[in-house]
């Protein structure tokens, strides 16, 4: 096992211990914060309170580095780490308003809930290179949805993957970095760019509605309340309880440079009333976003990752040759032989660490690197 991959599992040890050692106390502190409004002002008072804390746990470099994480995750739920506060002063004066308080702050809440964080976020940078992921949900026409994208992409942000990648931006994104490689004359940037994959792991949703929505099925025919503009359940509110909505929704995660399958399942759900489809959806997404999301993190918690070599232009020898070549590089458990083809052989590779790890330790044997990405390599 090379230095580098034991580091980085001594750190993630470290990581687990320390979040193990959370104190269970509160801690009281006197903080003050300003706003437009005195109900701002308090929620900004809150707001330092836990940012005093957070400091407590945290070095500032490990702030700076999780600022985002941090600001999403924890900043974002000041209430709940409030146990109680009492106002110990308040002012106004040129139209901001002063609030100071004493907080009594959940110190076990917020470390806990900080540390699973962090944990998770080191988990993803130090197995899986912080892979970028892309989300895409369509529905039975292969249209895009936005609603159940925004749920997947909420839900694996608040597991800690913090490069979610939006696939519509993406070729215009490309096209653009080619033209500039293409304007600097820059061939090896261009052909690059050309074949490397944009994502490396996607997230594939499809969902398919059915029910039935009083306001389609009963045309008014006064002139002057068009259907538009005043719905039918509206103008007799019971007629909304007839509302019948069913959604089915399956989703794949996969991995864009082996083909790996991280997780597939399904889920369905009904609803009824004004909010019918909005019910169903989320009954039938609850359960699978939960799953998708634990398959994610249980994929990046495994230190031993799945990693596919492409050996061309019979650079190790023979099969045989290049299967010891490769068994015998530090943190290799497994050499898989998928198959060979004028001069090219591939294999796949179990490696405890990430692919930038591996490709280290078959540099440093002597073996040259022409192209690789967060679980491929081609030497």
């Amino acid at each position: 096992m090379g230095k580098m991959t034991a580091f980085k599992i001594l750190l993630l040890a470290m990581l687990l211990s320390l979040w193990g050692m959370a104190t269970v106390f509160a801690a009281m502190v006197t903080v003050s914060g300003q706003g437009e409004s005195e109900s701002s002002a308090l929620h900004a008072a809150m707001r330092q309170a836990i940012e005093q804390q957070v400091g407590v746990y945290l070095d500032s470099r490990t702030y700076v580095e999780n600022f985002q994480l941090i600001n999403d995750r924890i900043y974002t739920q000041t209430n709940g780490y409030i146990r109680n506060y009492e106002v110990l002063n308040k002012s106004y004066f040129n139209g901001i308003w002063t609030v100071e308080i004493r907080a009594d702050v959940s110190e076990e809440k917020l470390r806990a809930d900080l540390m699973s964080q962090l944990q998770k976020k080191a988990l993803i940078g130090a197995n899986m290179m912080d892979p970028r992921v892309g989300v895409l949900a369509v529905n039975s026409n292969g249209d895009e949805d936005v609603q159940l994208e925004n749920l997947l992409i909420s839900r694996l942000q608040n597991e800690g993957f913090s490069r979610l990648i939006d696939l519509n931006q993406i070729e215009a994104s490309v096209r653009m970095r080619l033209a500039s490689a293409d304007f600097e004359g820059d061939a090896d940037l261009r052909n690059m760019l050309s074949t490397q994959f944009n994502v490396d792991y996607l997230v594939k949703a499809t969902i398919n509605k059915a029910g039935r929505n009083i306001n389609n099925l009963i045309h008014i025919k006064d002139p002057n309340i068009p259907l538009e503009t005043l719905p039918l359940s509206d103008i007799i509110p019971d007629l909304a309880g007839l509302n019948r909505s069913e959604v089915s929704v399956s989703v794949r995660m996969m991995n864009v440079n082996t083909g790996e399958i991280v997780y597939a399942g399904s889920g369905s759900g009904q609803g009824s009333g004004r909010m019918a489809e909005s019910t169903a959806l989320q009954q039938a997404t609850s359960n699978l976003i939960n799953e998708l999301a634990n398959a994610a993190i249980n994929k990046a918690a495994n230190p031993e990752q799945h990693v596919t070599i492409i050996i061309t232009d019979n650079a190790l020898g023979s099969m045989s040759q290049a299967y010891q070549r490769i068994s015998s590089l530090p943190g290799v458990s497994h050499v898989f032989t998928r198959g060979t083809s004028y001069g090219n052989i591939q294999v796949d590779v179990d490696y405890v660490g990430t692919a930038y790890d591996l490709a280290a330790e078959i540099e440093r044997s002597g073996i040259s690197i022409k192209e690789m990405t967060s679980e491929y390599i081609k030497i």
